[in-house]
C-alpha cells in the first residue's frame, strides 16, 4: 500500500479494531448475545461502513474527469489573434509589440464598428510618421453622427517620438503606471486648426516610453474612463517574435 489513501484506510481501521471493548478471558467463551456484544458489532458496523465510503469517495476522485465539449470559437477572439498576429510579423522584431490581456467589454466590435482593426508599417497612423510602427484599433457602438465610432488605438513606434505635441487645446498631466510616468493628454481638441481634428469629439491620449520605443494609447470616447484606460496600459504584455 504506498498511496496516502490507501495507509488512511488501514489506519482508520486499526483505530476502530483497537476501540472496541473485549470481554475477560473468563468470559471468553460462546454465551448469548449481550448488550456489551450488540455495542461491539454497531461499533464495527459503524466502522466498516466509514472505511467503505472513504474507498468509495478515493475510487471516484482516482476516475478522469468527464471530457466537456469544447465550446465554439468566439469570433472577437479569432479577429483579436489574427490582427495582432499580422502586426507582431509585420513590424521589425526589435520593436517590442504590446498587446493587451483586458479591454472594456463594449470595445468587442458591431456590424458597423468591426473590432479590432490593425495597420502597420511607415506611417502608421494618419497622424504620424514612424520608421517602423504599429497601430491596432478597437471600436465599440457607432457615434451620434453616424459616421464614426467609440474607440480607443494603440500605437508603438521605435525609438523617442521627437515632434513637438500640437497646440490643440489638451491639457497634459502625469499618472504612475507600468512603473514608469505616462503622459496624459485630455479635451477637445480645438476646431481651428489646420488640417482641422480628424475627430474634433473628446480626445484623451497616455503615451510613455518602454524598452526604446515610444507607445500611445488615444481614446475616442468620453464615455470611457482613465481608470479603464490605465488599466488597459498596465495589462499590456509583449508578443513572442514568429520569425
Amino acid at each position: 500500500m504506498t498511496t496516502p489513501s490507501e495507509q488512511w484506510i488501514v489506519s482508520a481501521l486499526r483505530q476502530a479494531t483497537d476501540r472496541m471493548p473485549l470481554p475477560p478471558e473468563s468470559r471468553w467463551t460462546r454465551e448469548r448475545q449481550s448488550t456489551q456484544h450488540g455495542s461491539t458489532i454497531v461499533l464495527v458496523g459503524v466502522a466498516a461502513a466509514l472505511i467503505i465510503v472513504v474507498g468509495m469517495t478515493i475510487g471516484a476522485l482516482r476516475v478522469e474527469p468527464r471530457a466537456v465539449p469544447a465550446a465554439g470559437g468566439d469570433a472577437f477572439a479569432v479577429a483579436e489573434d489574427k490582427e495582432w498576429r499580422i502586426t507582431r510579423f509585420a513590424v521589425a522584431s526589435d520593436l517590442v509589440v504590446l498587446r493587451p490581456t483586458w479591454i472594456p467589454s463594449e470595445f468587442r466590435g458591431s456590424v458597423e464598428c468591426p473590432s479590432p482593426w490593425a495597420l502597420v508599417g511607415t506611417g502608421a497612423t494618419p497622424s504620424r510618421t514612424s520608421t517602423s510602427g504599429y497601430y491596432v484599433q478597437y471600436r465599440g457602438r457607432l457615434l451620434p453622427d453616424g459616421r464614426s465610432c467609440a474607440a480607443f488605438e494603440l500605437y508603438g513606434q521605435l525609438g523617442a517620438f521627437d515632434d513637438p505635441k500640437p497646440v490643440d487645446g489638451l491639457v497634459e498631466t502625469t499618472v504612475d503606471a507600468r512603473g514608469t510616468t505616462v503622459h496624459v493628454r485630455s479635451g477637445v481638441p480645438r476646431t481651428d486648426l489646420v488640417p482641422p481634428p480628424q475627430l474634433p469629439e473628446f480626445v484623451r491620449e497616455l503615451w510613455w516610453m518602454e524598452s526604446g520605443a515610444f507607445y500611445a494609447l488615444i481614446s475616442y470616447d468620453s464615455d470611457l474612463e482613465l481608470v479603464d484606460l490605465i488599466r488597459v496600459v498596465n495589462s499590456l504584455e509583449p508578443m513572442r517574435s514568429e520569425r
